[in-house]
């Protein structure tokens, strides 16, 4: 890949994944906090069914995000052997990304879904899925050589 017709220095793009894989990581935790502590401020009022729905709805949502992640993570190949970690990630950046979004994603709305139902469980499991498959999809992982 060229640096000069991307845009962008190689050597920037491991330090860019790390800062960006962190940054998610941490906005699932700040998050997770705030609607926790929204939750012990009062919960919104609904209808029993459609809580009910939306519950299901959060859990649900839980699934999407463990195997697209999955499938993301296919997709990006694995760092051959003496390959340039610069020049690798400068290619597979925006995959990375994508499964990291797919994660976020998930753990976001079953979040939201799990405060606005009051259902604390959904809460904490959006966070932990979403935090778990961060952790499993780390840089270091992603980059490491086969």
């Amino acid at each position: 890949m060229n640096p000069q017709m991307s845009g962008t220095d190689p050597a920037k793009t491991v330090t860019t994944a790390r800062v960006l894989h962190g940054a998610v990581m941490a906005g699932i935790v700040i998050l997770f906090a705030v609607f926790l502590y929204l939750r012990t401020q009062g919960g919104s009022e609904m209808r029993a069914d459609t809580g009910r729905v939306l519950r299901i709805l959060g859990y649900a949502s839980l699934v999407i995000p463990v195997l697209g992640s999955g499938v993301a993570r296919g997709r990006i190949p694995p760092r051959r052997r003496g390959e340039d970690l610069a020049e690798w990630w400068a290619s597979n950046l925006s995959g990375a990304v994508v499964v990291w979004g797919l994660a976020e994603a998930g753990g976001l709305a079953a979040m939201v879904l799990g405060w606005l139902t009051g259902d604390t469980n959904l809460l904490a499991l959006g966070a932990a899925v979403a935090l778990a498959l961060l952790f499993v999809n780390r840089p270091s992982r992603l980059q490491s050589e086969t």
